[in-house]
């Protein structure tokens, strides 16, 4: 069990926890929760000791385990498969000295027992399937390091993570730096595993799948909750709706104490009275506050002027970079009012398309036709780079809004969610999530006829990225959504395009039907990589026929051992002769054992 007693930290003058305690059984699967910068990866931090709590303690049985991801790798010139393998520490140390050259027979043969009692006759498949379900190709994981992408170095670094030995696997918004599918492959797998976690998330989908209890942190509070994230809201919603009815109630109560005393207090009679109604009016506790509540919302403003239906048609186009093709023969058309999301995995092209579409890239071959006068807006994460962080929200609206007041700044900022003391914040003491929402307020100041947005939802947390659905269903444009959150696609969106293989092909089910495909093959994104079968796990006959070489391995050796001591004292041609031929099976036995082990 973890448990946290009045725990207490702040950041400069802010607070972040005040007096919080709770307590996560053992084997508890759970979600953390609360809006972004309450202190959630601060949490984690205190839980694994790199900062130390201003008051109150977190304690764990003796021994506890925690992995997190690891940020650096290391030695860059290992390979991915390396790096996951060496992350179960006992085991890359038994395999040093399985390789050792002076290990004995007896040694060896220890020692491969020991290995098989640790699972490390299949590591090597165990460590490749989960590299394969987080999309690596064979040829991928066997590089090194260095040669891949900071993506996909994330990734491997996950992937070590899930493979360690741990009690409790700390995860950090590990999705975000996945796709759809292996985001999907990603919830599967932690729904299959026996380790506990405790896991910060702001896809609502991913909490509901794989969380039993959800942490809600909230105003300096903690609050645990049983069942998944869909249950922790309608019970917050039942318990504020009933300390609000006892709050009412309460103050019906006063009311009526206070009404009753203003009456008679100087009335003889009802003196007494009184006087014991205002004892009771003072002995009146507050109730407890209902929980705090948080909402944010986003509003795009009405396209104009009127434009053709048709916004944008690509025929017969190719797109791509210099000499490299990414996509080929696309043909799509959007129109007026329509929700188009990309499906595909990550590196099959779509964020080129999107780039394509809102006007980034040039086609290579092909036709592009834009309706007259029409307007996009386009967004995308690396934009954040552009922003001026030593200005405020403000600041940075008035450059772009020429004639306008500051009250009408302010208003368009709080259509997206930048109330007024974070509207004069500077942009370098904004969360990611007000970055975003600063950047699609100015993207749509011009208010365009067609959104492109490019993985909007990373910054946003679970109440932002529900704003920001309900902000696509109500526009009056058209949108084309690339993102891996399940939800904002499935709440926001009617019609998906699958980006595989260099095509751009319309997909006829719905959401659920995409990813139901996705798991009954494996959750394999059709046209990624090549990733070649991990070796299989071993048959219980090939793990008895490994325990059985094992076994004789060991009693030939204390045999050998024992006719030696004999030879040494009394040498006999026999028993020298004897002893040759142990040793030669001996010698087969370790053979066969290792070929044995290496098969497959």
């Amino acid at each position: 069990m973890l448990q946290a007693k009045r725990l207490s930290y702040r950041i400069g003058p802010r607070l972040l926890f005040s007096d919080v305690s709770f307590a996560i059984p053992s084997g508890a699967k759970v979600g953390i929760v609360g809006p972004n910068g309450i202190g959630k990866t601060t949490l984690f931090r205190i839980i694994l000791g790199e900062v130390a709590a201003d008051g109150g303690e977190i304690s764990c049985p003796n021994g506890y385990c925690f992995v997190q991801v690891r940020q650096e790798m290391g030695d860059c010139h290992r390979t991915a498969l390396q790096l996951v393998l060496d992350s179960d520490r006992k085991l890359a140390q038994m395999q040093i000295q399985l390789d050792a050259p002076e290990s004995d027979g007896v040694e060896l043969a220890e020692l491969w027992e020991q290995f098989a009692a640790l699972g490390g006759l299949d590591s090597e498949a165990r460590a490749a399937a989960i590299l394969a379900g987080l999309g690596f190709s064979e040829e991928s994981m066997r590089q090194p390091l260095s040669n891949l992408s900071g993506g996909w170095r994330m990734r491997a670094a996950l992937a070590s993570t899930l493979f360690a030995p741990s009690d409790c696997l700390l995860l950090d918004e590990p999705t975000n730096h996945l796709d759809f599918e292996t985001a999907l492959w990603l919830e599967q797998h932690l729904r299959r595993t026996d380790k506990s976690f405790c896991i910060i998330s702001h896809e609502r989908k991913f909490l509901n799948s794989v969380c039993d209890h959800i942490l809600h942190l909230q105003g300096g509070t903690a609050q645990l909750y049983r069942g998944n994230y869909d249950t922790f809201r309608s019970t917050s919603a039942s318990v504020r709706r009933a300390r609000e009815m006892e709050g009412a109630a309460l103050q019906r109560k006063r009311e009526h104490l206070q009404s009753f005393v203003d009456r008679f207090r100087a009335k003889a009679s009802k003196a007494k009275q009184a006087q014991s109604r205002l004892k009771m009016l003072e002995k009146l506790e507050e109730p407890p506050p209902p929980p705090a509540s948080y909402s944010v919302a986003f509003r795009f403003p009405a396209p104009t002027p009127k434009v053709d239906r048709r916004l944008v048609a690509l025929e017969k186009v190719t797109l791509g970079y210099g000499d490299r093709t990414v996509l080929e023969a696309v043909d799509l058309q959007i129109n007026a009012g329509d929700r188009i999301a990309l499906l595909g995995a990550n590196g099959n092209g779509k964020s080129t398309l999107a780039k394509a579409i809102a006007g980034q890239l040039a086609p290579l071959s092909g036709e592009r036709i834009y309706a007259k006068s029409l307007k996009i807006a386009y967004f995308a994460q690396h934009l954040e780079e552009s922003l001026d962080l030593q200005k405020t929200p403000v600041d940075v609206f008035r450059q772009c809004c020429d004639g306008r007041t500051e009250t009408q700044i302010r208003g368009q900022l709080a259509q997206f969610g930048i109330g007024q003391e974070r509207a004069l914040t500077r942009t370098a003491h904004l969360s990611g999530g007000e970055k975003t929402r600063l950047l699609l307020a100015l993207g749509t100041l011009s208010q365009p006829h067609l959104l492109v947005l490019d993985e909007p939802t990373n910054h946003l947390d679970i109440e932002a990225r529900a704003a920001l659905a309900e902000a696509i269903r109500s526009y009056e444009g058209a949108v084309l959504l690339v993102t891996h959150d399940f939800q904002t696609l499935a709440d926001s969106c009617r019609d998906f395009y699958v980006v595989d293989g260099g095509c751009c092909k319309k997909f006829g089910g719905s959401l659920e039907e995409y990813a139901r495909r996705l798991l009954e093959r494996g959750s394999e994104p059709k046209g990624a990589p090549a990733v070649a079968s991990p070796k299989p796990a071993r048959s219980g006959n090939q793990k008895s026929r490994i325990e059985m070489l094992t076994h004789q391995l060991k009693e030939k050796n204390a045999h050998i051992k024992k006719m030696e001591e004999e030879l040494s004292m009394n040498y006999d041609e026999d028993h020298c002769q004897a002893l040759l031929r142990l040793q030669e099976e001996v010698n087969n036995l370790e053979t066969a054992l290792l070929e044995l082990i290496g098969e497959n």
